[in-house]
């Protein structure tokens, strides 16, 4: 694993809606510049969506 991928993952650990939105940012363009691999790209997304997921949808209720 690469210390971006790395980075992206601890930042995801303690992120909020705005923060799992910019993860997923900072990793494609990660994954475009070549420094994470396709899989790291997916295992960052999946992780900020179960953060958009969860906390985005908890207010509605």
């Amino acid at each position: 694993m690469s210390q971006t991928f790395d980075a992206l993952k601890a930042k995801l650990s303690n992120a909020d809606l705005g923060q799992a939105k910019e993860v997923m940012e900072q990793a494609k363009q990660a994954h475009e510049d070549g420094k994470i691999d396709e899989n790291e790209k997916k295992e960052l997304f999946e992780s900020a969506k179960s953060i958009i997921g969860g906390k985005g949808l908890g207010g509605l209720f």
